[in-house]
């Protein structure tokens, strides 16, 4: 069985940490999102995998250069001159995942601790075309409506369900199994939507199955995600932890639950609160307080300064006393940019609210 890993989006929701690399690329606890993906399908028995690439391709072509080490003897790149979105990128890399039975096909932001070959069977078992790997239900995530038998009736509302045949709404992780039918059932050319333009018409015939996944499943998928998410991951206990994907050391500094990447600089003085991920060669200066946050790789944190919720970006440098709470705050690479709604330049940096979008 081959899988796809869509991975070719632009981004723009985890503005501005997607300025310098695409979102598969950012590291979740020391670990590029992706490169756990791909651990755990080979874990669990995929070693051949296409991903879809649009958005800052050299650095995510870089980790997939480190496929083999985590199990996964192919990978195809399926380069996208344009965006051809969900249902259009599975068409333009349909030559590569035929011809080896079922299709695994999941999205680049999420993590979790997913019976995949249970999901396979209960797939088959349903004789459709394709099924929906499901969790509960959460605040601001679209609905997806499932009769008694766990056939899909409505995704986001669409088709409109009869309420008497509901027997419960999930929402969609983001990882389903198909059946080549469903690539020739793709409109083309150019960019469409599996939800809108194939699964919806499937509901409306009774024939989109749905598997309930009950366990962990952590979206990153904005920045108020990856924060909480991470944070997250640091509250289990070490073997769960270790099902979800692999991490820097986890440490106990001062009360506080640290994941420490290699060649972290952390000064005299330091006072870490909660929960924090401090990455790769990431330097703490003197007497700076820390809570909730998360450094990533190469990021310079100068004396004295105050973060509560806070994500740094990647090599972001914060200059003596910098104060943030509930924000994001990168690099500016280009100062002469218009800037999006809500994101202000500060000391060379951009810095956006954390906000609360998903999808």
């Amino acid at each position: 069985m081959k899988a796809m890993i869509l991975a070719a989006g632009l981004g723009e929701r985890m503005f501005p940490l997607t300025l310098t690399a695409p979102k598969p690329v950012l590291p979740v606890l020391g670990r590029p999102l992706i490169l756990e993906i791909l651990r755990s399908l080979a874990f669990q028995g995929w070693t051949s995998v296409a991903v879809n690439l649009h958005h800052l391709p050299g650095p995510l072509e870089e980790v997939l250069a480190e496929a083999p080490g985590v199990g996964i003897r192919h990978v195809h790149l399926s380069p996208e001159a344009r965006i051809l979105g969900t249902a259009g990128g599975l068409r333009h890399a349909a030559r590569f995942l035929r011809g080896a039975g079922t299709i695994l096909v999941r999205n680049a932001d999420f993590l979790a601790d997913m019976d995949l070959a249970g999901a396979a069977a209960a797939h088959r078992a349903s004789g459709c075309p394709a099924t929906l790997v499901l969790a509960p239900e959460r605040a601001g995530y679209s609905v997806v409506e499932v009769d008694d038998a766990g056939r899909v009736l409505s995704l986001a509302g669409e088709p409109k369900a009869d309420p008497a045949r509901v027997a419960g709404r999930r929402l969609f992780t983001g990882l389903h199994f198909i059946e080549e039918e469903i690539l020739d059932a793709i409109p083309g050319p150019g960019a469409s939507d599996i939800v809108r333009d194939v699964y919806r018409r499937l509901a409306a015939e009774g024939r989109l199955a749905s598997f309930d996944h009950a366990g962990h499943w952590f979206d990153f998928g904005t920045p108020i995600d990856f924060l909480e998410n991470s944070l997250h991951l640091l509250d289990l206990p070490l073997d769960v932890r270790a099902g979800i994907l692999e991490t820097d050391p986890v440490k106990i500094l001062g009360g506080a639950t640290v994941a420490v990447g290699a060649g972290a600089d952390l000064h005299a003085g330091v006072e870490f609160r909660g929960r924090l991920v401090v990455g790769f060669a990431a330097a703490v200066g003197e007497g700076s307080r820390l809570e909730d946050s998360v450094i990533l790789p190469e990021a310079w944190i100068g004396p004295g300064c105050r973060l509560r919720r806070v994500i740094v970006g990647p090599g972001a440098e914060l200059p003596a006393g910098f104060e943030a709470e509930d924000a994001v705050v990168c690099c500016d690479t280009d100062p002469p940019a218009e800037l999006p709604p809500h994101t202000e330049r500060r000391e060379r940096l951009l810095v956006r609210p954390l906000g609360r979008t998903r999808r």
